[in-house]
């Protein structure tokens, strides 16, 4: 029964992240398909100009553009069955920590969380990192007290996937390198009776050097681009590089997913009585749960990098499994209070149940906004101009929205980056159209522009999308700009 119930969920999740996967692309599956995908293979497998690499995923995304055609849907295609596969991923993982019950709820409301399926139809490696590093994670609490080499081969290829997939891969190889360390000192201290001792010594280190040599062989290729381009990539002063505006954007984006702040606020209750519950079942597993997205989050602060929240997508599931135990604690809690008599497993179970059902429902009725949009609707904008323009007109985008036209919606509409280019495009034009979307990007990288946009052009058309924050706008000369130019 257990592993039909799994079966079934994977199905509904596989319908769920194939539905509409047609719909426009977004500015950074536009860098993916233009700039990785449509290469020959072995130039994706020596390039790593900037960090938009997703390497495992490029490659993917190249078999299934050269298979089925290049369409918005095939590009994704790999993100979706990755994002099924994480679903099994989780019950294993769940199974092991918590029981069947609990890893089947856990997995019931992955099937139907918005941001998973949102990022299961986002064509770049974040559902694959996911993927692979609740399997990492699962093969590492499992294999780590035993004293057999099967379980660690499961570990290898896991994280040698998930690193050639998304480099913030190595933070949760860092944290299964310290609880490593942490077993290693209990075990010659001798004074601990936990259960979370080490099985062996020299098979986990083997298994996280063959892993360290394997993503170096994989990368080998591409290694010199990375250290000339990537590696140097940095971030400019902005709200995206301030933690504050990352708890902002985290919470904001809950509330997408599961409805009012009220459920956002019981839910981070719930999972910080799940993680304290955890943590006393099974300290190893807790702690390599928890600590890869503080890792992450303090060391891009150290390196002054945007801190985009899809960083941490790949705890979804941790966070998931924290949550369903705090649940079942509460359950504990109601039953107790209500019955007055002992405490039994089936009415707990049941009454845990059917809270976590409730959570369930209401991130249902969220999944219907995936659809309602497309991520960017760049094509919109583009339709809407064209509509709108007369001969005379000139229409421009600036900025990340420039990247968009350029490369793949309008390769025809003329790029400006600097004020003198648009002045020179308003003065030999009657009228001009201006396209941009992520103002925080224009404000911070291009300020003399914004400064014109803000004197010169007003809002007339804002075409939303899903993506948080990306909105195209368009914009138009005001009248009196458009008078004391003729």
């Amino acid at each position: 029964t257990t592993w039909w119930v799994l079966g079934l969920l994977c199905a509904v999740a596989l319908g769920l992240r194939l539905w509409r996967l047609e719909t426009g692309l977004w500015l950074d599956e536009i860098l993916t398909l233009v700039d990785f995908v449509r290469l020959p293979a072995g130039s994706i497998l020596t390039m790593f100009p900037d960090q938009n690499q997703h390497m495992l995923y490029s490659l993917l995304g190249h078999a299934s553009v050269s298979i089925f055609g290049e369409s918005a849907w095939a590009l994704r295609l790999p993100a979706a069955l990755f994002g099924t596969a994480s679903i099994a991923a989780l019950f294993l993982l769940g199974r092991r920590l918590a029981g069947t019950t609990e890893s089947l709820l856990a997995c019931g409301l992955l099937t139907v969380s918005y941001h998973h399926i949102w990022f299961s139809q986002n064509a770049r490696g974040y559902t694959g990192l996911l993927l692979f590093a609740t399997v990492a994670t699962w093969a590492w609490v499992s294999a780590l007290p035993q004293r057999t080499a099967r379980g660690w081969i499961a570990y290898v290829a896991a994280v040698t996937l998930g690193m050639w997939t998304h480099t913030t891969m190595a933070f949760v190889v860092l944290t299964h390198a310290l609880s490593y360390i942490w077993l290693f000192c209990e075990r010659h201290r001798q004074n601990t009776a936990s259960h979370e001792r080490l099985g062996s010594v020299w098979l986990p280190l083997a298994a996280l050097l063959l892993s360290t040599t394997l993503t170096l062989q994989l990368y080998a290729l591409s290694l010199p681009d990375f250290f000339r381009s990537a590696l140097h990539e940095e971030s400019m002063k902005s709200q995206w590089t301030n933690v504050t505006w990352l708890i902002k954007e985290t919470l904001s984006g809950l509330k997408l997913g599961f409805g009012p702040s009220a459920v956002v606020i019981a839910g981070l209750l719930l999972l910080a009585s799940g993680c304290w519950s955890i943590y006393r079942r099974n300290r190893l597993a807790a702690v390599v749960m928890i600590l890869p997205g503080p890792l992450l989050c303090v060391t891009m602060m150290m390196l002054k990098h945007n801190l985009w929240p899809r960083f941490m997508f790949f705890s979804i599931g941790f966070g998931l499994l924290f949550a369903v135990r705090g649940t079942m604690l509460l359950a504990q809690v109601l039953v107790g209070f209500v019955s007055r008599t002992t405490l039994t497993d089936r009415r707990v179970a049941i009454v845990g149940t059917g809270v976590w059902a409730v959570v369930t429902v209401a991130s249902l009725l969220t999944v219907p906004r995936c659809y309602a949009l497309p991520k960017q609707d760049f094509a919109g904008a583009r339709e809407f101009v064209n509509t709108q323009i007369k001969s005379a007109d000139a229409v421009v985008a600036i900025g990340l929205a420039a990247l968009a036209y350029e490369r793949y919606y309008a390769p025809h509409w003329p790029r400006v980056g600097s004020r003198p280019e648009l002045e020179a495009l308003r003065h030999n034009h009657a009228d001009v159209w201006l396209i941009y979307t992520m103002p925080t990007h224009v404000e911070t990288y291009l300020p003399d522009l914004w400064q014109s946009i803000q004197q010169n052009f007003e809002e007339v058309a804002v075409f939303p999308g899903t993506l948080r924050g990306g909105e195209v706008r368009v914009c138009r000369q005001r009248t009196a700009s458009r008078q004391s130019v003729t």
